[in-house]
């Protein structure tokens, strides 16, 4: 091959002069309008208001009309919702990341668990660093003990509350039922007793219709054996009357003063 074919062949796929851009240009098949339309598809997220109010005024030429004004009332109001939901993303985001932060911070090593006297001197031997890591992973295992005896006695105590609530509603279901029980059954028994009451009634109008059928052939009856039966009346014979007998005689009057006032004698004397 000739200098120049190479040289051209170099400049064609951009290895001398570099020039990324001629490889590049041959994956681009991207057009104009496609262009366009990505530029347009990236606005409206992060823009403001003002630079939305400037595409709104270079795309609207009457912005006189109501159209015109409510659909810059319809994009001001979704801008602004936007950036508000953007500042409460934004808060939720470093909140997290600051709890994250907080939950990941390290603690320092209890070295000095077991305090001596060194004269001044520290060693920090592999025996201690090995305690220092127990220490920390029975304290760790503490708290999630801890943590899991608590959660299972939130469980426990959700799991009591659950089992009462629904005893509390099977008694008052047992309630219920036992109540519909004695009614129909206090119903049935009041019907039973205006049917009782109901044939009583019945045969006491029935026995009476059958005396008040019965009554005149009775007295016919009756009158007849009376005639037969009533004997001959008989005079009485008056029994001689027996003389009275005397009255006893009345005590004598006692004894009168000259101012008739009765005198009575002392009980000695009587």
């Amino acid at each position: 091959m000739k200098r120049d074919t190479i040289l051209k062949s170099f400049q064609a796929t951009g290895v001398w002069p570099m020039d990324a851009e001629v490889v590049l240009q041959r994956f681009n098949n991207h057009t104009s309008e496609q262009d366009k339309a990505l530029e347009i598809g990236q606005h409206g997220d992060g823009d403001s208001w003002i630079h939305l109010r400037k595409l709104f005024d270079a795309a609207v030429a009457d912005k006189a009309k109501v159209e015109a004004k409510q659909l810059s009332a319809a994009v001001h109001s979704l801008q602004t919702n936007n950036d508000i939901l953007h500042t409460e993303i934004d808060g939720l985001r470093s909140a997290l990341l600051t709890k994250k932060k907080h939950n990941t911070r390290s603690y320092t090593m209890d070295l000095h668990q077991n305090e001596q006297d060194t004269g001044g001197a520290v060693f920090w031997s592999p025996k201690k660093l090995r305690d220092a890591r127990a220490r920390k992973a029975t304290k760790r295992d503490k708290a999630q003990r801890e943590k899991l005896q608590k959660r299972e006695a939130r469980e426990a105590k959700a799991a009591a509350s659950f089992l009462k609530k629904q005893h509390a509603e099977e008694a008052k279901a047992e309630r219920q039922r036992l109540k519909e029980h004695r009614a129909v059954a206090k119903k049935a028994a009041a019907e039973e007793r205006d049917a009782a009451r109901a044939r009583k009634k019945q045969q006491q109008q029935a026995t009476t219709s059958q005396k008040s059928h019965n009554r005149p052939n009775k007295r016919t009856r009756e009158a007849s054996h009376k005639a037969d039966k009533i004997p001959a009346k008989r005079r009485r014979v008056a029994a001689p009357r027996s003389q009275p007998e005397a009255a006893p005689a009345p005590p004598p009057a006692p004894p009168k003063s000259t101012r008739t006032r009765s005198i009575r004698a002392p009980k000695k004397y009587s």
